[in-house]
């Protein structure tokens, strides 16, 4: 029988005795969101402090120099260096995959997770060029693949007919989320995040639509590479998850349970339970971008951690970034997926605090408390 984490063992009920109920995880996740604090203004500062004495012109990497001091704000030093980095990939199949939205046939995640598990996938290649590891975990597909501990259901329900998941699934699974960062992703300071799911970018469009409350049409794309008519017939599949909630309230937990998925979920989890940590949090493509926004809709601090590696070809992807306050760092129209992205970007980061640690030169004026 698979192991199960502390986060899906204590919600293995749903009220009953003996086990907590959906208003217990809910507060739990108010607890973790309790302990994220907001970006250290001071670190920042000495950060801008300590590039006017190094021998480039202050500006002159543009955008990666406003990123070294982001960074510090979250780390809370000012000269950090590279930092150590995972690459964390979350596995989930999706109910409406069933109806033919991807080039892909429903059940094929998990084919896709052995790959990353044996080593043999394009993130691997990548992530081993940075150097980072890669972890994985099942958090809802059809089949047992690699790491169960944190599985809360074998898949989700049809969004155009059903909820995804029940609310206490939804939270159980955020939850299920913090505890495999603790456990899997704690040692390293800056963490790739990605996800493996058929079926994904209509779920994340619909999510989309709603937090952003635009309609969807500017928001499905092809997706997996799918033909013109299959992103229509998506469209129409995501309006009709919309009508379908259109009296659930705008509550990020709930929208998650009634349009998300497992891996979504679960990496909700993962940025709030990184950022609690100080961790710098790197997000790949859409998927990755719907997790983040509701991370920071639960949890606002999050905010400040959040780092968009690239944007993609998804339309959704561009508007979320915009909601999030992020500039991408890459522009490659890539919809790889299983956080490729996110690890190229690693290791520009990491090039990045290479140059921005090094020693200023001896005649450099010494640093000075921001006034």
């Amino acid at each position: 029988m698979p192991e199960t984490s502390d986060a899906v063992r204590s919600g293995s009920g749903s009220g009953a005795a003996g086990g907590p109920g959906p208003l217990d995880h809910r507060a739990r996740i108010e607890q973790l969101c309790a302990r994220v604090p907001a970006p250290d203004p001071y670190s920042r500062r000495l950060s801008e402090v300590r590039q006017r004495t190094q021998a480039r012109p202050a500006g002159s990497l543009g955008r990666l120099d406003e990123l070294t001091h982001q960074i510090a704000a979250v780390r809370r030093t000012h000269a950090s260096g590279p930092l150590p980095a995972v690459v964390s990939v979350l596995a989930a199949d999706h109910g409406v995959a069933a109806r033919g939205v991807s080039a892909h046939p429903h059940g094929l995640t998990g084919r896709v997770l052995r790959l990353v598990n044996a080593g043999q996938a394009p993130v691997n290649r990548i992530a081993a060029r940075i150097p980072a590891r890669v972890e994985t975990a099942d958090f809802g597909l059809l089949d047992a693949v690699g790491d169960q501990r944190y599985k809360v259901a074998a898949g989700t329900a049809d969004i155009g007919v059903a909820d995804a998941m029940s609310p206490d699934e939804a939270h159980r699974a955020v939850l299920a989320g913090a505890t495999y960062c603790e456990r899997r992703l704690a040692d390293a300071a800056m963490i790739g995040v990605g996800e493996i799911g058929v079926g994904n970018t209509t779920v994340a469009a619909a999510l989309a639509a709603r937090l952003l409350g635009v309609p969807s049409a500017g928001l499905v794309g092809a997706g997996s590479g799918v033909d013109e008519p299959t992103v229509r017939y998506k469209r129409e599949l995501v309006d009709q998850a919309l009508f379908r909630v259109r009296g659930v309230p705008d509550d990020p937990l709930r929208l998650l349970a009634a349009l998300g998925g497992l891996e979504i979920a679960g990496n909700v989890g993962v940025v709030i339970a990184a950022a609690s940590r100080h961790q710098v949090v790197v997000i790949d493509g859409t998927i990755t971008a719907v997790a983040a926004l509701l991370a920071v809709r639960i949890c606002p601090t999050a905010a400040g951690s959040i780092v968009a590696a690239h944007l993609s070809t998804e339309p959704a992807h561009a508007p979320l970034l915009a909601a999030l306050g992020q500039k991408p760092l890459l522009g490659l129209d890539m919809r790889l997926g299983m956080a490729s992205g996110a690890a190229f970007a690693l290791g520009l980061i990491n090039s990045m605090l290479a140059v921005a640690g090094l020693t200023p030169p001896a005649k450099a004026v010494g640093l000075a408390e921001p006034s």
